[in-house]
Parts: structure tokens; C-alpha cells; sequence
């Protein structure tokens, strides 16, 4: 099946203004080339006509004025013949060809923009052609401005063209930003305009999805709030066994939990989460992340001196909450390995090699199906991956020697 390849739009119609302007250019000069030739020739066919006439035919004086007067040609002697002689650009350049004129008698020049014959016989016979040479000068100054006008109204229009382009390409990144506020429609009817309109009417549809979700998501949270503490106070006051009211206990704590996990979903999708980026130690990072599990440290070991990263301290000490309790809960054997090497912080545990590819456990609400007594809803290395990719970073995974490596690279 054929796959579309990108290619720079922009780019391609820079390319066909360039090569329709090369080729306006080749054509023009070509055309200034031809019309010198032709002209050439043509002074060249005359002058041979006119010696045919002056020395093969040998005209009454009558005859050979008429036609010096029909031909508009004008015998030329005295100072201006010498003048010619020494001043006078020769009409045929090629000096062969030049040559092999000369050696029949006759020779071309052009002077004062004018067309000179020059014949040797006995003496020397010149006449002036008396309409001016085409003023080659000028047309190829007024060609010159044409094409150049040309080429700005080219230039002008594929800009003009492109431009909706560019706004498009601008507001997707600010899009891409988190911003909302964005317009992208476009007036017209031609492809660009069609694929910014399509793009509005879908960033139309997502604001308001987006809305819609924020609303439940928020109205869920609020009413369920209310019954879980009310739950965990009632529960201190329940005179049962201790066991059942710490199992009671626990169950809120989860359930608070959940919603403290589904608002950090609901402001990481959203893109309204500012990042407070400063230096801290790793050790430190890695101490918060620990007391918020709230976890036997026996079952940790740590492999960490006094590396400084850049992180949001809260949210990335909350990243490395729950890669530790991921891996605490799939461990097959304790203790938990945290480290810190060439720049990558790693936690890793033992454990059977995952049933699916790694990049699956990073999509919302998936869990390993083949762990059902573990609680959870499948949000912990999403919200973990989210997080990373905020700080501008990747989370990694390996399994090599029947352990799980999940790194995060500074």
C-alpha cells in the first residue's frame, strides 16, 4: 500500500516560483538572442545584395540611385569613411567567418548606431544603411524591468498564497501549547482554505468536548469528596473490631486516592499545570516521593549521592511515587532498586516480563489483565509519562537479567 510523504508545501512553491522564474528569464534572453541574429542576418543578406548589385549586375547611375534611395542607404567618404574604418565595430564577431567576408570585399560595421557597408574593389566604397540599428540596449533594459516585475508579482503572490500557511502552522503550535483562543479559518474555497476551516471546526468540537469532560469530571470529584470523608470520620467512630476498621480505613484511603490521581489526570490533559522548575537534589526528590507512599524503606534500596536535577519538585516527586508503587506491587521479590547513573534516574524490580509491549501500559485506565487482585485503575505510568513529558523528557523501559528498568533521563 502506498504510505503519503510529507513534503514542505512551502518549500515546493518557492521551488516552482524559482523555476518559472529561470525559465522566463532563459526565455527572454533567448528571445533577445534570436531577434540580434535575425537582425544580423539580415544587415549581412543586404549587404551582399547590394554588392551583387554594385559589382556582378554594374547598374546605371540612375538605377543604382533609385535603389540606394528605396534601400535607404547613403554612400559615405571623406573623414566619416576613415572614422568608420577606425572606430567602427565590426557587425560579424566571429573571426572566420569575418574573415572569409573580408576576402570577398566586403566588410560590416555598425557606428553611431547605424549599419555601415564597406566594399574594396579599385577603391573603397562605404554606405550607411540609414534606419537606426534596433536599440537591442533598450529592449533589454525594458525586458530586464519586465521580467523583474514579473518575478515580484510572482514572488508577492506565492507569499500571498503561502501565507494562510503560515497562520495555520502558527496556531496549531499554539494549540499544540495548551492554548485555546486559536482562529485558524481562513476565507476561500481552495485546499488551504478547506484544511484551515477543517482544523477550526475541530479544535471547535474538542474545546467543547473538553469542556463537557472538565464539568463531569469536576461535578464526580465534588460529590464523591463529601461521602469519602464522611466515610473515613465514621469510620473512627464505629465501635468494631480494630481490624475491620483499619480495613475500612484503607478502602477510603484508595478511594481518596483515585481522585487525587483522576485531578491530576483532569489538570495534566488539560495543559493548565504550571511547571515550578529549580535545581534539587535527586536523593531529595526521591526521599518525597518515598514519604508519600508511605512504604517500609526496608524494602527500597538506594543507589543515590548528591545528583542536582531540574524538576518541578511536587509533581516529579509524585511521578517517582508511583513508579515505586508500580513497582512494589509487580515486584516478585524485594527490595526495590533505585539509582542514579549517567545521568539517568532508574527504579527497578524483579519481575515476569510484561504480556503487551511497553508503550501499552502507558495509555490511561489500562492495567496488566493478568494481575486481577491488584487495585488500581490503570493510571499510574500514564500519569508518570505525562508528568516526564512535561519536564521535556522521556520514560524509558528495559527488562534485561528478569528485572524491569524504568529510567528517566536528564
Amino acid at each position: 500500500m502506498w504510505k503519503l510523504k510529507a513534503r514542505s508545501i512551502i518549500f515546493s512553491a518557492r521551488l516552482v516560483g524559482a523555476i518559472a522564474a529561470l525559465m522566463l528569464i532563459a526565455a527572454t534572453l533567448m528571445a533577445v538572442s534570436l531577434s540580434v541574429y535575425l537582425d544580423k542576418r539580415n544587415e549581412v543578406h543586404r549587404a551582399v545584395m547590394l554588392y551583387d548589385l554594385l559589382f556582378m549586375t554594374k547598374p546605371t547611375p540612375k538605377v543604382f540611385e533609385r535603389y540606394l534611395k528605396e534601400h535607404k542607404l547613403t554612400p559615405v567618404g571623406g573623414e566619416q569613411m576613415r572614422l568608420i574604418r577606425y572606430q567602427g565595430k565590426p557587425l560579424i564577431e566571429d573571426k572566420l567567418l569575418r574573415r572569409t567576408f573580408q576576402s570577398g570585399n566586403i566588410e560590416i560595421f555598425t557606428y553611431e548606431d547605424h549599419y555601415f557597408y564597406a566594399y574594396k574593389m579599385h577603391d573603397m566604397y562605404y554606405y550607411r544603411s540609414d534606419q537606426p540599428m534596433t536599440p537591442y540596449m533598450t529592449y533589454i533594459f525594458v525586458t530586464f524591468a519586465f521580467v523583474l516585475v514579473a518575478l515580484i508579482f510572482l514572488y508577492r503572490y506565492i507569499s500571498g498564497s503561502i501565507e494562510p500557511l503560515r497562520h495555520l502552522h502558527s496556531q496549531i503550535r499554539r494549540f499544540a501549547e495548551g492554548e485555546q483562543e486559536i482562529d485558524t479559518k481562513v476565507e476561500g474555497s481552495d485546499e488551504v482554505a478547506q484544511v484551515a476551516n477543517a482544523f477550526h471546526e475541530s479544535v471547535q468540537k474538542i474545546e467543547s468536548l473538553q469542556r463537557s469532560r472538565s464539568l463531569f469530571m469536576r461535578n464526580v470529584m465534588h460529590e464523591l469528596k463529601t461521602p469519602i470523608s464522611k466515610g473515613k470520620l465514621l469510620t473512627h467512630l464505629l465501635d468494631t473490631d480494630p481490624k475491620d476498621k483499619a480495613l475500612m480505613s484503607d478502602l477510603f484511603e484508595q478511594m481518596q486516592g483515585h481522585l487525587n490521581d483522576l485531578a491530576r489526570v483532569e489538570s495534566l490533559t488539560a495543559r493548565n499545570l504550571e511547571l515550578d522548575i529549580r535545581a534539587y537534589a535527586a536523593v531529595d526528590v526521591v526521599d518525597q516521593a518515598i514519604d508519600l507512599l508511605g512504604v517500609d524503606r526496608t524494602q527500597l534500596q538506594e543507589h543515590l549521592n548528591e545528583e542536582m536535577i531540574l524538576v518541578d519538585f511536587n509533581l516529579f516527586a509524585y511521578a517517582l511515587k508511583n513508579l515505586i508503587d508500580n513497582a512494589l506491587k509487580y515486584a516478585s521479590s524485594k527490595p526495590i532498586h533505585i539509582t542514579f547513573k549517567e545521568q539517568c534516574l532508574t527504579i527497578s524490580n524483579t519481575g515476569e516480563p510484561f504480556k503487551e509491549h511497553f508503550t501499552t501500559y502507558l495509555r490511561a485506565y489500562h492495567r496488566d489483565t493478568s494481575q486481577h487482585s491488584l487495585e488500581g485503575m490503570g493510571l499510574g505510568l500514564y500519569i508518570v509519562n505525562e508528568i516526564v513529558t512535561r519536564h521535556g523528557h522521556e520514560l524509558t523501559y528495559e527488562y534485561r537479567e528478569s528485572m524491569h528498568h524504568f529510567s528517566i533521563c536528564f
